[in-house]
């Protein structure tokens, strides 16, 4: 693990003495700066608000817990966010007014790390407040369902929304799921403390995905080639989306229902483009998790690409991919319910189903 030019010193800082307010956002993988970037934009145009945007390293890990290859993708942001190192902003010195985070796992995601100093629990000794977005959109939970309940506990019982000052999830209705799944798992008597921390005042991605338009994005030359044919303008486009879940709940059949998808969406290339974007994290989940996987699932990636008849797309850039397209198709995961408030069609694969 590289060593860091941090001052981890806590002496106090005369707030008095700060002209403006320091607000820092500490984004890791860039395809997640969307659920920060509204907020960032806002700060940025106070003019008594000092935003400062760091994104941060992080390291998948191998199948043994321990850290593996480092990640930093500062290069990968909008060139419009101007980018502060990691290592050079001295958050003890400084001590940020507000530091906004999307990462909620700490120590706890058995995939990828972010660098043990940037976790929950040791960045609100650097900040008066710590605020927590999810980079993540989901079903909208009946407070009242049991097993709506049950469904998102994994993602509220989370070290980000424990050591946080404040939490922002995406509707009311999210709040008070929230508020009761943390009572039940705390005391009773901490309902009132969790209804201040929580804020149901909606995510920054659903907003964005509002107001996404097609012809906000210019698209690279070759994905034009695919989508628009010479005589008859442009195919129909289909966001395939293939999910971690949904690999690892089943394995082999998944791959085989990928592989049928490709032959049936290669057959009807001339009418329909395939705009394929698995989540970014598929590869270091599968070489940790499911390593026995891996070979066969890079084989039908490389096969894909190199046949050239549909789009791969790794870019950061989601917004693109749901802006352009016309329909989703894929498995059931939170771009599902960011993709419901386009109005376009979307279709839940089932790998049950795959004809020979």
């Amino acid at each position: 693990m590289p060593k860091y030019s941090y001052r981890f010193n806590n002496k106090p800082v005369n707030k008095q003495n700060k002209r403006k307010k320091e607000v820092v956002f500490l984004p890791y993988k860039a395809s997640m700066w969307d659920s920060l970037e509204l907020v960032w934009k806002k700060a940025e145009k106070d003019k008594n608000t000092n935003a400062v945007v760091i994104p941060i390293p992080y390291y998948d890990k191998n199948p043994d817990g321990s850290f593996g290859e480092l990640h930093y993708e500062a290069d990968k942001f909008p060139p419009d966010v101007p980018i502060v190192r990691y290592d050079e902003y001295d958050f003890a010195t400084k001590h940020p007014d507000v530091i906004y985070i999307h990462n909620p796992y700490d120590e706890g995601n058995f995939v990828t790390s972010v660098h043990p100093f940037f976790y929950s629990k040791n960045l609100k000794n650097y900040t008066d407040e710590l605020v927590y977005i999810p980079y993540f959109v989901l079903n909208d939970p009946d407070p009242e369902n049991e097993n709506d309940l049950k469904g998102i506990e994994n993602y509220v019982m989370v070290p980000a929304v424990i050591n946080a000052t404040r939490v922002i999830v995406q509707s009311g209705q999210m709040k008070k799921a929230y508020v009761e799944i943390l009572t039940r798992n705390t005391r009773p008597d901490m309902r009132q403390f969790w209804e201040k921390r929580i804020e149901g005042t909606g995510s920054p991605k659903i907003e964005r995905v509002k107001n996404l338009r097609k012809e906000d994005f210019l698209l690279p030359k070759e994905w034009e080639r695919l989508i628009y044919r010479e005589s008859c303008g442009r195919k129909k486009i289909i966001f395939y989306n293939t999910s971690i879940s949904a690999l690892l709940k089943n394995d082999e059949k998944m791959l085989k229902k990928i592989r049928a998808n490709m032959k049936l969406f290669k057959e009807n290339r001339e009418e329909i483009t395939l705009l394929w974007r698995p989540h970014p994290l598929i590869e270091a989940t599968l070489k940790a998790m499911r390593p026995k996987l891996w070979d066969e699932y890079e084989a039908i990636v490389d096969e894909y690409i190199k046949e050239g008849w549909g789009i791969y797309d790794d870019t950061p850039n989601m917004d693109r991919a749901i802006a352009i397209s016309d329909a989703y198709y894929g498995d059931m995961s939170s771009i599902v319910w960011l993709y419901k408030y386009t109005g376009k069609p979307i279709m839940i694969q089932n790998c049950e189903t795959v004809e020979e």
